[in-house]
């Protein structure tokens, strides 16, 4: 388990180190997320937007967008480079690479997000404070099922030229359930209603989050070998 353990956070630590100097895929995905935060911004400048439909899914939006790019990126320079065989090659288990890549995706959309809530929430005028701790558990739980069916799906695409263009279009529909949860159970947290009320969604979201991250653990190794 030590072994298993090292292999993630070796994984997750060479991801990340990766993306702090070059810094290429978080700035990507940050100017997008808020550049859409600031057209929806302008686009309801003259009308109170509505808290209990229109801005959950608007904030979703800016979320999953931003969040394509960077899964594209999970693979691309191991593809480019030639590493992704290295790192078959390593000794460790394949389902490990899965995990750490899926976490160094997981925190790299999370600081996105973080940096998205606050600009969200001033231009649209949807007040988030109140409500900050369930919002955060929300949003942790549709990212965490956007990160794991991601990872295994960028896996997938990454071998193809057309990944930028392929990921998208067999992502999304497939995440459709987590999206429409996440979208209804944070409209219930920002429109003041006890979390409890979402209680369902919230259970949809947690079952397809277990589900795409067993997927990806048990069938990681036949996308790597592809």
């Amino acid at each position: 388990m030590n072994a298993y353990l090292r292999g993630v956070f070796g994984v997750l630590r060479k991801d990340l180190r990766l993306e702090w100097r070059s810094r290429e895929a978080m700035t990507a995905m940050a100017f997008f997320s808020l550049l859409v935060v600031v057209l929806f911004g302008f686009s309801f400048q003259t009308e109170k937007i509505d808290v209990r439909t229109t801005a959950p899914g608007l904030l979703w939006v800016a979320f999953s967008f931003s969040g394509v790019l960077g899964l594209n990126r999970s693979f691309s320079l191991e593809r480019e480079n030639g590493a992704l065989r290295a790192l078959m090659l390593a000794p460790l288990d394949r389902s490990a690479i899965f995990v750490g890549k899926m976490l160094s995706n997981l925190v790299m959309i999370g600081l996105v997000e973080a940096l998205t809530v606050p600009l969200f929430s001033v231009l649209l005028r949807v007040p988030v404070l109140s409500c900050l701790p369930q919002l955060t558990l929300v949003t942790c739980l549709g990212t965490l099922g956007f990160a794991a069916v991601g990872t295994l799906l960028a896996g997938i695409s990454s071998g193809s030229r057309m990944r930028e263009v392929l990921l998208p279009l067999i992502l999304y529909p497939i995440w459709i359930p987590i999206l429409v949860a996440s979208v209804e159970a944070t409209g219930t947290v920002l429109s003041g209603k006890p979390l409890s009320e979402a209680g369902d969604w919230l259970t949809l979201i947690g079952v397809f989050d277990l589900v795409f991250l067993g997927v990806g653990f048990l069938f990681f190794e036949a996308v790597l070998e592809e």
